[in-house]
C-alpha cells in the first residue's frame, strides 16, 4: 500500500565539508514534481536532507512536517504506515496522542525507542533516511515487501539519495548518462539485476534492506526473508478461512485509512473482488466513519474490439461477473470504463517523465490513467486494487507435482493430477505439470519452437531486441548467471513460485512506477492483499490450503463462497485486461510506423532494435486479434514486443534531451 504523496532526498559530503544550501535546494526543486505543495531542507553540516510535500490522503497527513530535526539528527520519512494503532501500543502513545502524530512522527518515534531493530514493526509501505551528524553517518531502510523508491549514488566524496532520480540528477556532481547494459537486460524481461536503475552510477536500495554510509564506506544489508516464516499449521481446514478472514478484516481497514470513501478497482476475478466486498462490509461497521457509497471501476474493452481473446479459456469483457456483484450488494456503484477515444500510448510520456524509466506493460495505461482521473474526478483520492491475490489469498498450487514427485508422493501427485479439470489425457498432464518443470530450459525453449508456442520459447519469442545487440550485451549469458529462466518453465515448486512472485527483480521499478501514477494523477492506489500479514500467513500454510482435490485457489473460494457470486466465486478462467490492444493498435498503426521509422534512422536506436522484423510485422499487421503463430507468426511481437520498443525508445530520446 502506498502513501501521502513526498519524495525525500539526502546528501552526505564524505569528506567533511559542509553541504552548500545551493545543492540541497536544488534536490529539492528536483523532488518538487512529486511534492509541489511545499519543499524543506536541513542542514547539518556534512550531511543535509530535503522532504517535499504533496496531495495529503490521510488525516493525519495534514500534520506533517519535516525534516524532524532532534539534537544532531535529522530524519525523513516518506511513505504510509498500516496498523498504526499496533504500533501506537507498542510505543506506549495514548490514542489521542496518536491520532495527531502523522506516520512520519510515529516512524521517527518508532526509530527512537529501537533504532534498526524496530525495523519489522514498521509495517506498510514506507522508507526513511536518518542523518546523524554527530557519527558523521547516514542510515536509509525500506519496507519488507516493497516500498516508495530510494536510488543513491556513491563516489569518493560525496553520497546522495533520493525519492527517484530527478532528486540525484539535480546535483551538478552527478551525470546522467542511460545504462546501456540495464537497456538491455530489460529489452529481454531481466530485471535480476535488481538494485541496478536505467542510468548508470544510480542503484536502488531494495525492499526489504536497508543501508549504512559513512565516511569511509557504505554497507547494504537484508532484513528480512522468507526463511525465518514458522509454518502455520490448524486441525481444521475451515481454521485457515477462519484466521484468513480476520487478517481481511484488519487489512482492508487499515488500506482504507483516508480523508475521504476510498474507490475500488474491480474485475471478474477473485482478487479485487474480494477486496471490493471486504471495504463494504467495513463501511457498513461505520469504519473511519465514512459515509459516502464504495465506488468500483471495471476496464471493458472499447466498442472496436474483435471479440477474440489471447490465452485458453481467458475473459476479455468482465463487465458479466462484475455486473452479477453490483446486483449482490446493490450499495456498491460500478463504472465500466472503456477508455474510448484514447489511443493504447495514452500517458505513455507523461509516464516516462514522472517515473524516469520506460514502462513495459503499457497495453494497459490508457485505461488505468482513465479509471484514475474517473477516481479524482468523483472527489476520492484512494483507489483499493488487489493486484497482489495471485501471490496471497488466491495462490495456485499446481506447481506442487514436480515437488510431489521429488519427495517420491507418488500416489498423491497421481491422484491430484486426475482430479485436475484440465481437458488432456494422464500423459499431457504428466508431461505438463511433473516433467517439463523438472526439464532443463533449453529442452524446454525447443519444444516450444516446435510446437509454435512463442511465450515459452525464451526472449526471442516476444522480444524486437536486435541479435546483434543482444550479443553483444551478453543478454542471455547474464540471463543464466542470474538463474532467470525466459521461457517462463521450470518452476519447480509452489514455495519457488511464490518466492519469484514476491521478491521478482522488477520490485523497485514498480514501486517508481507508482510514485509516477501517485504525482501524475493525485490518486493512492493501496493493494491490501500484498501487506505483509497476508503475504505471511499465505506463505506458511500448507500446499492443499490452494488446490484440494482439483479445486485450485480453494482458499480464496471458501473464504469468498457465499459473499461473491457463483459468477466469480466459481469461474475457472482468468480475466485478460486490454483484451482490444489489436483494435487500438491498429487505428493508429501508420504513426507506430512512422514511429519505427525514424528510430530506424538513429545508427544507435537501430543497433538496439531488429528493425527488419518490425517492418515485417507492419508490412503483414493482421486483420484480427493475432492469439497463435497460425494468426501470425509474430503474434507476441505484436502484443507485447512492439510496445516495449516504443516505450524504450521514446524513454533513451527523452533521457537523453531529444524531443521527437
Amino acid at each position: 500500500m502506498r502513501a501521502a504523496m513526498s519524495a525525500i532526498g539526502a546528501i552526505f559530503q564524505r569528506n567533511g565539508a559542509p553541504v552548500g544550501e545551493e545543492d540541497i535546494a536544488r534536490m529539492a526543486g528536483g523532488l518538487a514534481l512529486h511534492g509541489p505543495l511545499e519543499q524543506r531542507y536541513r542542514r547539518l553540516g556534512a550531511l543535509a536532507g530535503c522532504w517535499t510535500k504533496g496531495t495529503e490522503f490521510t488525516p493525519e497527513d495534514s500534520f506533517d512536517e519535516q525534516p524532524i530535526v532532534a539534537g544532531e539528527t535529522a530524519f525523513l520519512f516518506t511513505g504510509r504506515l498500516d496498523y498504526r494503532a499496533d504500533l501506537a501500543r507498542a510505543l506506549g502513545l495514548a490514542s489521542e496522542e496518536a491520532r495527531a502524530m502523522p506516520d512520519s512522527a510515529m516512524a521517527h518515534a518508532a526509530w527512537q525507542r529501537w533504532g534498526r531493530d524496530g525495523l519489522l514493526r514498521l509495517e506498510g509501505n514506507w522508507a526513511f533516511v536518518v542523518l546523524d551528524a554527530a557519527r558523521q553517518e547516514l542510515f536509509a531502510a525500506k519496507a519488507a515487501l516493497q516500498g516508495p523508491p530510494l536510488v543513491y549514488h556513491e563516489s569518493a566524496q560525496l553520497f546522495a539519495i533520493a525519492s527517484a532520480p530527478r532528486g540525484l540528477f539535480a546535483l551538478p556532481a552527478i551525470p546522467r548518462e542511460v545504462d546501456e547494459q540495464r537497456v538491455a537486460d530489460v529489452m529481454i524481461l531481466n530485471y535480476e539485476d535488481s538494485a541496478r536503475t536505467f542510468f548508470k552510477g544510480v542503484r536502488h536500495l531494495r525492499a526489504g534492506h536497508w543501508l549504512e554510509v559513512t565516511r569511509e564506506g557504505l554497507r547494504t544489508e537484508s532484513y528480512y526473508s522468507f526463511d525465518d516464516l514458522k509454518p502455520v499449521r490448524f486441525a481444521r481446514d475451515d481454521e485457515y478461512v477462519e484466521a484468513l478472514d480476520a487478517l481481511m478484516r484488519d487489512a482492508v481497514e487499515a488500506g482504507m485509512r483516508a480523508r475521504v470513501t476510498p474507490a475500488t478497482t474491480v474485475s471478474a476475478g477473485l482478487d479485487s473482488s474480494t477486496v471490493s466486498v471486504y471495504a463494504l462490509e467495513a463501511l457498513g461497521r461505520g469504519v473511519h466513519g465514512f459515509t459516502a457509497p464504495l465506488l468500483g471501476f471495471t476496464h471493458v474493452p472499447g466498442k472496436d474490439w474483435d471479440g477474440r481473446t489471447y490465452g485458453a479459456g481467458r475473459l476479455g469483457d468482465e463487465s458479466g461477473p462484475v455486473r452479477a456483484l453490483a446486483r449482490m450488494y446493490p450499495q456498491f456503484d460500478v463504472t465500466f470504463v472503456d477508455g474510448e477515444g484514447l489511443p493504447i500510448d495514452h500517458g505513455l510520456d507523461d509516464m516516462i517523465r514522472y517515473s524516469e524509466m520506460p514502462p513495459f506493460g503499457w497495453n494497459n495505461l490508457h485505461w488505468g490513467q482513465e479509471i484514475a482521473r474517473r477516481t479524482r474526478e468523483a472527489g476520492r483520492s484512494v483507489l483499493l486494487g488487489g493486484a497482489s491475490g495471485n501471490r496471497t489469498i488466491s495462490f495456485t498450487a499446481r506447481n506442487v507435482f514436480p515437488k510431489l514427485f521429488k519427495e517420491l508422493r507418488w500416489g498423491e501427485m497421481h491422484r491430484g493430477l486426475r482430479q485436475l479439470d484440465w481437458q488432456q489425457g494422464m500423459l499431457k498432464r504428466y508431461y505438463r505439470a511433473v516433467f517439463s518443470p523438472l526439464m532443463p530450459a533449453g529442452v524446454n525453449k525447443a519444444i516450444a519452437r516446435l510446437r509454435g508456442d512463442l511465450s515459452h520459447a525464451g526472449y526471442t519469442g516476444f522480444s524486437a531486441i536486435n541479435p546483434a545487440y543482444a550479443s553483444d550485451m551478453q543478454v542471455a549469458e547474464r540471463a543464466r548467471e542470474m538463474d532467470w529462466d525466459d521461457s517462463y518453465t521450470t518452476i519447480a515448486s509452489p514455495q519457488e513460485l511464490r518466492r519469484q512472485m514476491t521478491f521478482n527483480g522488477n520490485r523497485e521499478q514498480n514501486a517508481l512506477a507508482m510514485l509516477a501514477g501517485q504525482s501524475m494523477n493525485k490518486v493512492d492506489h493501496r493493494d491490501p492483499l500484498g501487506c505483509r500479514r497476508i503475504t505471511e500467513f499465505c506463505a506458511a500454510i500448507p500446499d492443499e490450503q490452494y488446490l484440494n482435490e482439483g479445486t485450485d485457489r480453494w482458499l480464496a473460494r471458501r473464504l469468498m463462497k457465499d459473499r461473491l457470486p457463483p459468477e466469480i466465486v466459481d469461474l475457472k478462467v482468468r480475466g485478460r485486461q486490454s483484451a482490444d490492444w489489436h483494435a487500438r493498435f491498429t487505428k493508429d498503426i501508420d504513426r507506430y510506423r512512422d514511429e519505427i521509422e525514424r528510430a530506424a534512422e538513429d545508427p544507435e536506436m537501430a543497433h538496439r532494435f531488429d528493425i527488419p522484423r518490425l517492418r515485417r510485422l507492419f508490412d503483414t499487421w493482421p486483420e484480427r486479434t493475432p492469439l497463435t503463430a497460425n494468426d501470425h507468426p509474430d503474434y507476441l511481437i505484436a502484443m507485447v514486443g512492439l510496445g516495449r520498443v516504443i516505450g524504450m525508445s521514446r524513454y533513451i530520446n527523452w533521457a537523453n534531451g531529444k524531443n521527437q
